[in-house]
This record gives C-alpha cells, structure tokens and sequence, in this order.
C-alpha cells in the first residue's frame, strides 16, 4: 500500500521521483513536480480567465450552484498551491536524511533485540499487518469512490474535456490528501520504533522482577556505597602506633583496656562489632547471574529514544506546515457541506443535476478528507503516548530497584536524568500545525467546537426566497 502511495505521489509531481537517492538527474526528479502544477495552473487560469470549461458557466447552474462551485475551486487551489510550494522547498533532502537515521537506529534495535533475546510474536505480526492494510485499503476505497463519482458527472456534462473541471475541482484534494499519506506513514514507522525500544524497555522490567537485589546499603543520592574495608592486623598495629605516639595519655589507655579481662573487653568492643556488622553485607552477598542481561542495553535504549525524538522534530517540520491548509480546507468543506445537505439539497433534491452534483461532492470529499484527518491525529497521539510510555517504563523499573542499579550507579544515575529529560521534552514538542493546533485529539473536540459555532449562524439563514428565484421551488 505504501509503495502504491509513493508511486502516486510521484506520479502527480508531489515527491521526486528518486527521493532515496541523494546523487541523480536533476531533471527527471523534479520534472513531474514542475509539469504538473503547471497544468493545474493553465486549467484553474483557463477557466477563470476565458470562461469556459467550468460549471458556473453553464445555463443549467444556478446561483447557489455557481456559489458553491466557485467556493470550491478556489478552496483547492489555496490547498493545492500551498502543498506544491512547500513540497520543492522540501525537495529530496528530507526522505534522504530520514531513511539515512531510520536505518542507524534500526541497526541498534536489532543489536539490541540479540542481546536481549527477544523475537517478535507472529501471531502479533500478523494482527498488525491485517489491521494497517485493513485501514489502507479503507482509505484507498472512499478515494476510489470520490474519484469516480467527480469524473463520472464532469464527464457526463463536459465529454472528452472533462479532464479540464477535474484538474480544479476533485485534483486538489487527492493531493493534499495524497500529502497527509505521505505523513501517516512517516509517523507510523516512527511509532513502530517506539514500540520496538518498549518492548526492551519492558523485558528489562520483567526480569527485574524475578532478580533480587543484593545485600548491601546503598546511598543512591549519595552516588556511593556505605562500605567499610576492614583494616589488616598489621595496619591496625601501625596506626594505632602512629597515634599514641604522639599522646602518651592515649598510650595509657591503651594499656589499661589491655588489661582488662576478656569480657569485659568484648563488652566495650560491642559497638565496634555492631558498626562493622552494618557495613559487612558483601560478605553475605547473593549470588547473580554474571551473564550478559538485557539491561545492557539501557544505554543504547536512551540514546534511541532521543535519535527517535528527533527524528519526530525533523517529521514534524517537515509535513506540519502542510497539514495547516489541508486541515483549513477540510474544516471548509465541512461546514458547507452540511449547509448545502441541510438547507438545499434537503429541500429541493432532484430539481437541478448541477447542484446535486455539487452537493454531493461537497458531502463526499468532506467525509474523505475527515477520515485522513482522524487518521493523522489517531497516529500522533500513539506515536506520542508510545514516547511517553518508555518513560513510564524506565520510571516503573527504578521504583522496583533491581541488582543492577543497586549495584551500579550509573544505570540509576542515566534513568534518573532520561526520566527527568523527557519530562521537559514533553511540554517542549509535540505533533503540531506549525504551533498553531496541536495534533491530538483534542483538536477534533476544538474543530467541533468551531463548526457548531459557525453552522448555528449559517442554518439561521432562510433559502426558501432564494430557491424560489431559482425556479426549484414552487
């Protein structure tokens, strides 16, 4: 499916044709993203400027069709030529650099998984894989039909000139649609990596679970152990030389505990014995398996979280600004589309093809362009709630205390600073318009918000005088 997207994409000049390849003709990359808008160009030009070729044109179109149509056209063309110039600033550059990181960081996952022995699940796989081409194929069905249902009703008006009235009506948004595809599967695969280091992240706090700590105290904030080296005979007799020395008094006292009775000398040595006991737990150390364990890779884990972070930014940057028109022009065609059900097509359904026509494409490409809006934010969300859940994870094995922390600083000390890392990454980014929106769930209940406003005003307008000037009602 994905390859399928790539190649329409490149068919309809909106990715170069070698974008994995950093040295190729100039020409032929860039050929088709300069032809086709240029045809787009001489069509929309075409038929604004000499008039012909397009619905408000006709005799059959009536105002609120020629309204509507118009409404339309010039919506898709603010779409279509806001992709396209963002597309050859962006050129080749970003699909070379982000295979060339995709392909690092697979590089460590999969040195990562060998050493944690970990094999993916193939009943997993397979559930992944008939839900993603489920939704592919979903997708690609509702364009088919749109696509379909505009070619069929242009080419029954206009014949073998229909392809003009496409150009400016159904193209612009493929296109844009075609775009946010584009960014659907960059920000899949990198959920897909987020997954994949959660799931090291998890094998490692599964086998804390079953390995117990060793018995020792350990000063985590102090970044060092409560250890006491227990000193020699023979440096026990040279420093208590060097001491009393230099004090006779000390000297004297020395002598006289020498010659009190044993007893009584353990009596007085019973603290001595007490703190040595508190720092004598190595002795009584728990065995541990000395192997090599998954938390080996909590170094290469946190690295990968950050190289996906970024790679996050540079995605973000790159298709964000283009999802702000796409987004604008969805929200439009939305709005209108259930004015025009609600308010004409309602009412005087049947009486003119033209304005049925346009009705109807409103309501489909409105509900088209819906569903890839959903299916961008339901992405971001995973893709940010799978980053959030590493974090969770780390925070999750550090509260069990496994051996391995204990017994080594630097592991808690670099889950310390990753927890505390990603807690402010989290207000610094995430999936959004160019600031404007961010792209989550919460923009559907904004974008809701807003519509209801704006339909509350326009389903307040009467069109009973305006359809009776028409000659649709009687």
């Amino acid at each position: 499916m994905i390859q399928v997207m790539n190649w329409l994409s490149m068919a309809i000049g909106l990715i170069p044709l070698n974008r994995q390849q950093a040295q190729s003709n100039f020409v032929l990359d860039y050929g088709m993203m300069v032809i086709v808008p240029c045809l787009y160009l001489s069509s929309y030009l075409g038929i604004n400027l000499m008039k012909s070729f397009g619905l408000p044109f006709l005799d059959a179109c009536n105002s609120v069709c020629r309204l509507s149509n118009n409404l339309f056209m010039h919506l898709g063309a603010f779409l279509y030529v806001t992709i396209t110039l963002l597309s050859l600033y962006r050129r080749k550059q970003f699909f070379v650099d982000f295979e060339t990181r995709l392909a690092e960081i697979d590089v460590v996952i999969q040195k990562c998984r060998r050493v944690a022995e970990l094999d993916k699940g193939r009943a997993q796989a397979v559930k992944h894989s008939v839900a993603y081409h489920f939704t592919w194929l979903f997708v690609f069905s509702v364009f088919i039909f749109a696509l379909y249902y505009d070619s069929k009703e242009l080419y029954a008006t206009f014949g073998e000139y229909a392809i003009i009235p496409f150009m400016v009506s159904s193209f612009p948004y493929l296109a844009g649609s075609i775009i946010q595809g584009e960014f659907i599967y960059h920000v899949s695969v990198i959920s897909n990596r987020f997954e994949q280091i959660n799931k090291l992240f998890e094998k490692i706090n599964q086998e804390a679970r079953h390995r117990h700590a060793p018995l020792t105290v350990f000063d985590i904030e102090s970044e060092g152990k409560k250890q006491e080296r227990k000193p020699t005979p023979a440096e026990k007799a040279a420093a208590t030389k060097a001491i009393y020395s230099t004090d006779p008094k000390l000297a004297d006292e020395l002598k006289a505990q020498k010659a009190l009775p044993t007893n009584q000398q353990n009596e007085l040595n019973t603290s001595d014995e007490e703190d040595e006991d508190i720092f004598d737990y190595n002795e009584g150390m728990m065995e541990e398996n000395t192997g090599t364990t998954s938390e080996a890779n909590l170094p290469d884990l946190f690295k990968l979280h950050d190289k996906i972070l970024a790679l996050s930014v540079m995605t973000n940057g790159e298709f964000g600004p283009q999802c702000v028109p796409y987004m604008a022009a969805c929200f439009v065609v939305s709005i209108f589309g259930i004015f025009l059900e609600t308010k004409v097509n309602f009412i005087v359904s049947g009486k003119s093809r033209l304005l049925d026509y346009v009705t109807y494409l409103y309501v489909i490409w409105s509900f088209t362009t819906m569903v890839v809006a959903y299916i961008v934010l339901r992405l971001c969300c995973n893709a940010n709630n799978h980053s959030k859940q590493s974090a969770m994870i780390v925070h999750e094995i550090m509260q069990k205390k496994p051996a391995f922390m204990l017994s080594n600083d630097l592991f808690y000390n670099k889950m310390k600073s990753f927890t505390l890392q990603f807690l402010h990454w989290e207000g610094y980014f995430q999936f959004n318009g160019i600031g404007l929106f961010a792209l989550d769930y919460t923009f559907i209940f904004s974008t809701v918000s807003a519509a209801t406003s704006y339909l509350i005003v326009l389903l307040q307008f009467d069109m009973t005088a305006i359809l009776r000037n028409e000659g649709l009602m009687t």
